[in-house]
């Protein structure tokens, strides 16, 4: 895949955070980008997409960063804990009366507090993917709802009574409409290349 394209997409998700659906810029994460009653509903429809790459994306790096940190601090532990069975076995002639509990007590003693930032660490981010994950899912479900009411709508349409032509014809929505214009678009492009 060329470069260009993906630092293109990048460039064009960090920009998404500027877009504004009834007033609130994406970034700002306010509720009402969940509500599709606040603002206008083909505002909400036309920009849910950006919505999905935004809180996509940042959902995506908050999972790099997460798994990044657990990686990292596994590696630091497993570090220390050579360093620390190394301090307990000279400290003992037999070493075959080591224990893995003398190695781990040995390992926290020795870096208590680098270990409580490190936890503290894995739990923010931890914490910032969770966050970031309900909104994701959120703005996922707010699709869903708008789906079932156009579906709804649709549905209403076809069988609403006061559509209904003198003749009793049912007069076309709106879709119906453009399905057909496009049929004949394509009738024409058939009938032309023959």
């Amino acid at each position: 895949m060329p470069v260009d394209v993906i630092k293109n997409i990048r460039e064009t998700i960090s920009k998404l955070g500027e877009v504004s659906i009834g007033g609130h810029r994406l970034e700002s994460a306010h509720p009402d980008l969940l509500d599709a009653s606040k603002g206008g509903l083909d505002e909400h429809v036309s920009k849910q997409p950006a919505l999905i790459a935004y809180y996509g994306a940042l959902k995506k790096q908050a999972s790099r960063q997460f798994d990044a940190l657990k990686s990292v601090k596994e590696r630091w532990e497993k570090k220390k804990y050579a360093e620390a069975k190394v301090a307990v076995e000279s400290g003992v002639s037999n070493k075959s009366s080591i224990k893995v509990e003398d190695v781990k007590a040995r390992l926290v003693v020795d870096n208590e507090t680098e270990m409580v930032k490190r936890e503290s660490d894995e739990i923010k981010a931890r914490e910032d993917y969770d966050t970031l994950d309900v909104f994701y899912e959120a703005l996922k479900q707010k699709s869903f709802s708008m789906r079932e009411l156009a579906s709804i709508e649709d549905d209403e349409w076809h069988t609403s009574p006061s559509i209904m032509r003198p003749s009793g014809e049912r007069e076309k929505s709106p879709t119906e409409i453009k399905v057909d214009k496009m049929r004949e678009i394509i009738r024409k492009r058939r009938l032309g290349s023959q």
